[in-house]
Parts: C-alpha cells; sequence; structure tokens
C-alpha cells in the first residue's frame, strides 16, 4: 500500500505499530528520533510520516516544520498521549494533516493512517479542483447556520442546511454530501442520535460534530458512533478551515 516512516521514542509504541501498519500492508521503519527521520527523509520518498508530538529531545511540532521545508506533499500525522484543542491547532497551523491521541488505540490509528493514504493526492489539491463540495449544515441556531454558510461559501463549498435532526435526515436520505457539520445539542432527536442515522445512510460520511461545551463524554461517544472529530463554538475559523480540509477529505477516503 506505500511506505511509512514511524517516528516515535517509545520502543513498544513503535513496535506495535510497525506490527500493525505491516499487516495492512505497508512498508515500515520505524526510529526514535528525529536526526535519524531525517536521514531516512532526505534519502527517500513516504507516503505516510507519523510523528509523536513529544520527542525525548526535540520538539515534534520542530520536526514538522522543517519536514514542511523540504517535502511540502507528503501526509504527517501528529500524535500525542495527551491532545488539547491548543495542541491540535498548533500542530495543524504546522502543516499537519491530521492529529490523533494515542487513547485511540494501534488499530484505530492504523486504520486512520489507511483513510489519510487513500486521500493523500486529494489533501494537497487546491479547493477549486477538489470534487468534495457538498456540505451539510445541522443546526438548530440559525444565526449559526448563517455565520458558517458565508464562512463554508468564501471557500468555495455549497451548502444547504437543515434546523434539525429530523430535516437533516430528511434531506441526506434525498442527496449525497460530502460532510455534514453537526450540532450536539438540539431539540427533538440529538446530535448523537442524528449521527447514527445519518451514518445508516452513508456509512463514509465524514460528520464533523459541533459542541459549545466540550462534555467529554459526548465527544467519546459521537468518535465511537463514527463521528471524525469535533468542533468547539465559538468557532476559530482558521482551525475549522484547516480540519475541513483533513479530516473530512480523510473521512470520504475508501
Amino acid at each position: 500500500m506505500g511506505k511509512i516512516l514511524v517516528v516515535d521514542d517509545e520502543v513498544n509504541l513503535r513496535e506495535l505499530l510497525r506490527g500493525t501498519l505491516k499487516m495492512k500492508g505497508f512498508e515500515v521503519i520505524t526510529v526514535p528520533t528525529a536526526e535519524q527521520a531525517f536521514e531516512h527523509i532526505y534519502a527517500q520518498q513516504f507516503d505516510l510520516i507519523l510523528l509523536d508530538i513529544n520527542l525525548a529531545q526535540d520538539s515534534g511540532i520542530s520536526v514538522l516544520k522543517k519536514i514542511r521545508e523540504h517535502q511540502s506533499k507528503v501526509p504527517v500525522v501528529i500524535y500525542s498521549g495527551l491532545m488539547t484543542d491548543e495542541k491540535e491547532r498548533e500542530a495543524r497551523a504546522a502543516g499537519a494533516n491530521e492529529v490523533l491521541s494515542k487513547s485511540l488505540g494501534i488499530p484505530q490509528i492504523a486504520d486512520r493512517i489507511v483513510k489519510i493514504v487513500n486521500a493523500k493526492e486529494r489533501l494537497f489539491q487546491e479547493p477549486s479542483s477538489r470534487k468534495e463540495k457538498l456540505i451539510l449544515l445541522v443546526d438548530d441556531e440559525a444565526a449559526i447556520r448563517m455565520v458558517l454558510r458565508k464562512f463554508l461559501e468564501s471557500k468555495g463549498y455549497k451548502v444547504q442546511e437543515a434546523e434539525n435532526g429530523e430535516k437533516a435526515v430528511e434531506i441526506a436520505q434525498a442527496q449525497k454530501f460530502s460532510a455534514v457539520l453537526l450540532d450536539m445539542n438540539m431539540p427533538g432527536i440529538d446530535g448523537l442520535e442524528t449521527l447514527q442515522r445519518l451514518l445508516k445512510i452513508d456509512p463514509q460520511l465524514g460528520v464533523l460534530m459541533v459542541t459549545a461545551d466540550q462534555d467529554d463524554e459526548k465527544v467519546k461517544k459521537a468518535l465511537e458512533l463514527g463521528a471524525y472529530g469535533y468542533a468547539l463554538k465559538p468557532f476559530d475559523f482558521l482551525y475549522l478551515e484547516l480540519i475541513l480540509v483533513s479530516k473530512l477529505l480523510i473521512a470520504q477516503s475508501s
């Protein structure tokens, strides 16, 4: 399927990832330091680089920035044992295509890597050349939908709106969407129930949950049910743009 470089100073984790990714069909090289990573990066091409955010002697963010100086179009995934919103924003601003928590588990990380490698050509396309353009906004607040619509349309996406989960399901049954931005808390069927119904209609749909308060249990449940991520209100639009470019394209990959 391709060649992957894993950069992590935890030897047990490196070997677990090596074994799991090899079972997925990848050629895998693992190294514990940034210095060794760059020896390989300068010598050969990789289909993906998986990079720990906290290396023993280097910051993963600094390493990522240096990677981007030399290879602008290789997918780079940053991962961490303790991922925060601030760390994720910093990693994406530095050029990460995806940011994962190690708490996902090795099989889930490997599954995400498969999706990212499958999406790698699309990840670096200009927005005007992408086919993934139709997004469904689901939120009971008209003002939120208006703000999101204006933002998304300014980025070249086409947008449809639904004011509740029932309407979203009805629309999704009649039309195929590239992605859904779905409010977690709505009257009627809530975001979690709506998520399940939408994924029954299209299991490959990229769904990004939107929430005003970071309810860890609800967020965890949404991810378990198949959501690809979440964004907090009020929106950081730079962050939202970055995750639309990466998460939702990746989620659409077979």
